[in-house]
């Protein structure tokens, strides 16, 4: 046999992501509710963050973590690209593995991620691993039946390593799936910035929400201010119930219920747009999240505001706290004139840049962050990023930037 044992929490996100999702996760572990220290991960790539596996660790990235695009637990891996040698790896060296799901009946769906030198279809590949884990499922005791729809728990295989060491890893999904949807949102705009995306960006731009305010000078449907009011606090973005993690032994005995980790935080974030429409939309989607009410009404700030208009006494007007705070942060999503900034022609948007450069260069002292997939844009935004870092939305290729006003 030629299958591995393996034991790693699998932290996946976009290009480039590794440091900020480490810094996440090291600053959340620290807050949390167990005494564990976080070892250092090895580093597949520039996406991809492996730790030593850690029930508790994992309990918290799963619950907490935003800035990764998926969570897995890895339990095997074997050299074969071809269907016959990977099924004959996977199913003694899971028949014996005592992680897999127990009890008496269990729905799973397997899930192909990376692929491309296997030596059959994706489709092919989850068919062997899915029969792999049928039979091993059995030998345990446990019947199984493959649920697409609704699965107790979702197995993960991908190719990983390098080039000359290629394996077939299989894993359980414990991060609830796709990880930019949070369920919070009700209402979208033309070109929302993934969830997961806007949290790297808050993180890039280094915001204190203990001493400094952020505004949101573009924010549409309020995707950057639902996800720093969340990292300031350290809110849940899954809860354990909604997890596979009730279906597995390793977790047992460890919470069920996910208070938030920095509870004394109180930030100040202003979420301004140009648009009326987008105002009902941010409102929806602030109450989905559970950031409305009593404890956000001098926290989180709405307002219709044009940013080629911006001042700083208007930013001291919706959110009075704000003069007693250090210079803060612009965090935005610009529009890009791929898929929303055409109408007018790429003369107005490089105009539209170049305003907006001229109002935040009103706010000395402050820092901007934005992802721009309008390669023009530093040049009509008219300041030098300090920090630049290649980055995706969906399928649209762009760039982080951090630039000091």
């Amino acid at each position: 046999m030629n299958a591995q044992r393996c034991n790693d929490l699998r932290l996946t996100g976009s290009g480039g992501a590794n440091r900020v999702m480490e810094a996440e996760l090291k600053r959340l572990v620290m807050r949390s509710p167990f005494d564990v220290r976080l070892g250092k991960p090895t580093r597949e790539g520039e996406e991809t963050l492996l730790y030593a596996f850690d029930a508790r660790v994992a309990w918290v990235a799963a619950c907490h973590h935003r800035t990764s695009s998926r969570i897995s637990w890895d339990l095997c891996s074997s050299p074969a690209v071809r269907l016959e040698p990977l099924f004959a790896d996977l199913l003694p060296a899971l028949s014996s593995d005592d992680r897999l799901p127990d009890g008496k009946h269990l729905r799973f769906s397997v899930e192909v991620g990376s692929s491309s030198d296997f030596e059959a279809s994706p489709l092919q590949l989850r068919g062997v691993v899915k029969n792999a884990l049928v039979e091993a499922l059995a030998s345990r005791g446990v019947a199984s039946d493959v649920d697409g729809d609704a699965p107790d728990v979702v197995f993960v295989a991908r190719r990983v390593g390098m080039p000359d060491a290629r394996r077939t890893v299989v894993g359980i999904d414990v991060g609830g799936g796709a990880r930019h949807r949070r369920g919070a949102r009700v209402a979208g705009g033309l070109a929302p910035l993934r969830e997961t995306l806007a949290a790297q960006l808050i993180m890039l731009s280094r915001w204190d929400a203990r001493t400094e305010p952020l505004v949101d000078p573009m924010a549409g449907s309020a995707t950057i201010p639902i996800e720093a009011a969340g990292l300031a606090v350290g809110a849940a973005i899954r809860h354990p119930a909604d997890l596979p993690l009730r279906h597995l032994a390793a977790f047992r005995g460890l919470p069920n219920e996910t208070p938030d980790l920095f509870p004394g935080t109180v930030a100040k974030i202003i979420a301004i747009d140009a648009d009326a429409e987008c105002i009902p939309a941010m409102v929806g989607n602030l109450r989905a999240a559970a950031l409305t009410g009593a404890a956000y009404d001098h926290s989180i700030v709405i307002a219709q505001q044009d940013v080629r208009g911006l001042t700083p006494d208007d930013i001291e007007r919706l959110l009075p706290a704000v003069r007693h705070m250090q210079p803060g942060v612009f965090c935005f999503n610009p529009p890009y004139g791929v898929r929303i900034g055409g109408e007018h022609g790429e003369e107005a948007l490089l105009a539209l840049y170049a305003d907006m450069g001229r109002a935040l260069g009103r706010f000395s002292g402050w820092r901007a962050a934005c992802f721009v997939a309008n390669p023009k844009f530093v040049y009509a935004f008219g300041h030098r990023a300090t920090m630049t870092k290649p980055a995706s939305n969906a399928n649209l290729r762009g760039t982080f930037l951090v630039f000091q006003l």
